[in-house]
């Protein structure tokens, strides 16, 4: 009998559980005496600990920002900056110097500008003399006159080419309104283009060919298209819309014509 009471002792201590006698013991006099004890577990409430309100006020922002009256350059350190940093830091100075005109800031104000200009000129020449090493890099738009010069000499004469070749197969239609002030002027490049190209162009007037003029989706004037003889076949591209000069049109033939594949030289195109 100790043994089974020693044993109920240790399972409540190790359970968490308190033995009181059941309520019926005392209350319920039909069902007789009896020295059961029931074992109810004793819940333990947590406590949750309250966080402290936070109390700090958030710092305002200040609603002006006053500029300092002398412009102070880092002049140590400046090497070492990052771009952005040096930008923030000739910004600041012009402002200073704007609403600060001595002679102290408007010139450590230019010291600054001609510094970054100086760093602009030697990346600007290192580069170019890196890039003439450089067997894929060296490959660039001339700089130099004389290579200038050959280069548009090369254009000429290849363009003359190029403009003999189609001769037979393509034109210029200009598309033109009476009341357009620009297509008179127009007329007359065209003229020119005629007598330097050995190029037939034809002018259609919007009042006259409403269907064609809606077909080509004309909307200023005058309209200038290349067509093409695709086989029996017009085919028109649009190369510009507006007055043009006699290079400008020139210009804009030969990029349509490498854009769309009738020629492979970039040097006879203008960027």
């Amino acid at each position: 009998m100790w043994t089974l009471s020693l044993l109920l002792l240790i399972g409540v201590a190790f359970s968490g559980q308190v033995c009181r006698p059941h309520k019926n013991f005392y209350e319920d006099r039909e069902r007789g005496w009896f020295w059961k004890e029931v074992c109810v577990e004793e819940k333990k409430e947590e406590k949750k600990e309250q966080k402290p309100k936070e109390t700090a006020k958030q710092e305002e922002k200040p609603k002006y920002r006053f500029l300092p009256t002398r412009v102070q350059i880092p002049w140590d350190i400046l090497d070492r900056l990052s771009p952005e940093d040096i930008q923030k830091i000739e910004q600041t100075a012009r402002h200073i110097a704007l609403m600060y005109p001595t002679r102290e800031n408007i010139l450590e104000h230019m010291r600054l500008i001609r510094w970054i200009r100086e760093k602009s000129v030697k990346y600007a020449k290192l580069s170019e003399y890196y890039m003439r090493q450089d067997p894929v890099l060296a490959y660039d738009k001339p700089t130099a006159v004389p290579m200038k010069d050959a280069i548009l000499v090369y254009r000429e004469r290849e363009r003359k080419k190029v403009l003999d070749r189609f001769a037979d197969r393509m034109g210029l239609l200009v598309v033109m309104s009476q009341g357009c002030f620009e297509c008179p002027g127009m007329q007359q490049v065209l003229e020119r283009a005629k007598n330097k190209w050995n190029w037939d162009y034809r002018v259609v007037y919007a009042e006259t060919h409403p269907n064609l003029v809606q077909r080509l989706g004309t909307q200023n004037y005058p309209d200038i298209f290349l067509v093409v003889n695709e086989k029996g076949y017009p085919r028109f591209i649009r190369i510009g819309s507006g007055y043009m000069t006699l290079n400008q049109l020139e210009d804009s033939l030969f990029m349509t014509l490498y854009m769309e594949g009738y020629i492979n030289d970039e040097k006879l195109v203008v960027y």
